[in-house]
């Protein structure tokens, strides 16, 4: 497949696709007589894999390291078992936040706030509940 080709297997950009190439995330081969890049299916399911991680919250390194232990074939399980284990401990923190985020936005969007109040979703990511705990805000009043 050329480089348009997968772009469109997967589902995404040909900027996409170079970039990932750039990071190592595909190796494809030259075509002997032209010189052109050629990618497989295999290309194409790990650019769905890559985009999917990244939608998962993992970071390109993270992706990366995913990528290295899977080309090595077997590894032992103790390195698996630290990877998830690192990962489990932050999609916990990412799962709190995302549940007080979640309250907080219902809250506001249920009319179960009314007056002047220190913003829900403010309140659900910084942990406060009064204006002076709370982290400043930019000129227009948002705190992030």
């Amino acid at each position: 497949m050329t480089p348009t080709d997968v772009a469109r297997a997967a589902g995404v950009r040909l900027s996409t696709v170079r970039y990932y190439e750039r990071r190592g995330f595909l190796s494809p081969e030259r075509d002997p007589h032209s010189g052109y890049r050629r990618y497989s299916q295999g290309d194409v399911r790990r650019i769905r894999f890559v985009q999917r991680a990244q939608r998962l919250g993992f970071g390109m390194g993270e992706i990366a390291a995913f990528l290295a232990l899977s080309q090595e074939g077997l590894v032992p399980s103790s390195r698996l078992r630290a990877v998830a284990d690192a990962k489990l401990a932050d999609l916990d923190e990412r799962i709190a936040d995302l549940t007080r985020m979640r309250a907080a936005l219902a809250a506001l969007a249920g009319g179960a706030v009314d007056g002047d109040c220190v913003c829900p979703v403010e309140a659900a990511l910084t942990g406060s509940t009064t204006r002076d705990q709370a982290v400043p805000a930019n000129d227009h009043g948002v705190p992030w």
